[in-house]
């Protein structure tokens, strides 16, 4: 059996950690050993539980100074990759680990300086993530913050930059340079996990059986207890941080809607929101399955796996993105019908009108969303992890002598 290294370097948030807990649980299943490096060592000691193995810090650049980013590449800059110096400490830091762990392979969710140290330390690594963290296979890499001007050569420039601090610190290592940035984001194999119409790349030279599809376990959680109402059924998952989310409730209760309402951080709200018997809030999670069955239209801030999981149930979005990530999902989604970016209408917003258009029976919204569902009725996010395990496998097979079976790998396509 082998020993895996699971890492999460970047992105806010636990939908990464959750993502590679059921991999993780897969690979346990199957008798592998595992530890982690994680961005967040505190929020996931629930989520992962100290069974699964043990949980490292993720290396980090403290005092990172935020700035505005337009491309993959931008992120990097922010994150160490503005200079080798700054960068060869953090991947001295990764390589630590990797020996530490005495891992025979990584599996990594938007952890590039974890794909970097791979390279240059010689062990295999298994990428996976949605759209926006695995970028096209594209020099420079593309922009896509695109709605604000930015100087012609930025991208360019950006990419040379973060090139240039990551084969200097191969070079240093006695590793081979990278032709291309984006080659650091397909090491072994690479799997985007998303469907063409959730790509946050929209375009991308990618054929349809390139992408595995996102996500979308629906994992248990607390009874959705409708309140007595004689609108549609509104299943809304919201948090403290965007500036409008007291106005959409207060939309629709107006509307009338029976709405059960996941507000996990509702206490640190500065903003109160509106008190009425036709919502119900839970800072509990809430049975996905149940409430999407029964519900008219899901609100959200455009997280993959919930905007997945609604649409495999044929049921249209209202968007509330709080960051580009989400943003350029919403867009998508938007796109192909299914669902209204909030972030994209002029201010003020008129919640009441946006919910009356999502939620007519006949509507475009309805129909796209349910053809959404029907295309990807044979969808299973079960089969997905399963697949995803038997790949993490494929990439060490050889190291091991090919010791396992490895069920279905062969059938399925890799995104590198």
């Amino acid at each position: 059996m082998a020993h895996f290294l699971i890492a999460w370097e970047l992105g806010a948030n636990l939908g990464h950690a959750t993502r590679l807990r059921a991999v993780a649980l897969a690979l346990k299943a199957r008798g592998h050993q595992l530890s982690f490096v994680l961005r967040d060592v505190v929020r996931t000691r629930n989520l992962l539980g100290p069974e699964l193995g043990p949980v490292f810090q993720a290396p980090l650049l403290l005092n990172a100074v935020v700035k505005p980013a337009w491309s993959m590449a931008d992120i990097l800059l922010s994150c160490g990759y503005d200079s080798a110096r700054t960068l060869s400490g953090l991947v001295d830091a990764w390589k630590a680990l990797l020996e530490l762990s005495g891992c025979d392979a990584l599996l990594v969710d938007h952890s590039p300086t974890a794909l970097l140290t791979a390279q240059l330390a010689g062990i295999p690594a298994l990428h996976i993530g949605h759209g926006f963290s695995i970028p096209p296979r594209e020099t420079p890499l593309p922009i896509f913050r695109d709605w604000v001007s930015v100087p012609a050569s930025h991208a360019a420039q950006s990419d040379a930059q973060a090139l240039a601090s990551v084969n200097e610190v191969l070079t240093a290592h006695g590793a081979q340079p990278l032709q291309r940035l984006c080659d650091l984001f397909y090491p072994e194999q690479t799997l985007l996990c998303a469907w063409p119409e959730s790509d946050h790349y929209a375009g991308r030279d990618c054929a349809a059986s390139d992408y595995w599809g996102p996500d979308s376990e629906l994992l248990p959680g607390a009874t959705a207890r409708w309140p007595d109402a004689n609108g549609p059924r509104v299943f809304a998952y919201v948090r403290a941080e965007h500036p409008e989310h007291a106005d959409m409730l207060r939309a629709l209760a107006g509307l009338g809607c029976s709405t059960v309402c996941f507000f996990p951080d509702r206490a640190a709200s500065t903003t109160a929101p509106p008190e009425s018997p036709l919502i119900h809030y839970s800072t509990e999670p809430i049975d996905l399955r149940q409430a999407l069955s029964e519900c008219q239209l899901v609100v959200c801030h455009a997280g993959q796996a919930t905007v997945a999981q609604a649409l495999r149930f044929g049921v249209p979005c209202l968007l509330l993105p709080t960051q580009t990530e989400q943003f350029l999902l919403a867009r998508q989604l938007e796109r192909c019908g299914a669902a209204i970016n909030a972030a994209a209408v002029a201010r003020p917003v008129n919640y009441a009108a946006l919910i009356t258009e999502l939620t007519q029976p006949d509507g475009k919204h309805v129909a796209a969303a349910r053809a959404m569902a029907r295309k990807y009725r044979d969808f299973d996010p079960i089969r997905l992890t399963a697949d995803i395990a038997s790949a993490a496998e494929a990439v060490v097979s050889t190291l091991l002598n090919d010791a396992w079976v490895l069920t279905g790998i062969a059938n399925r396509p890799s995104a590198a």
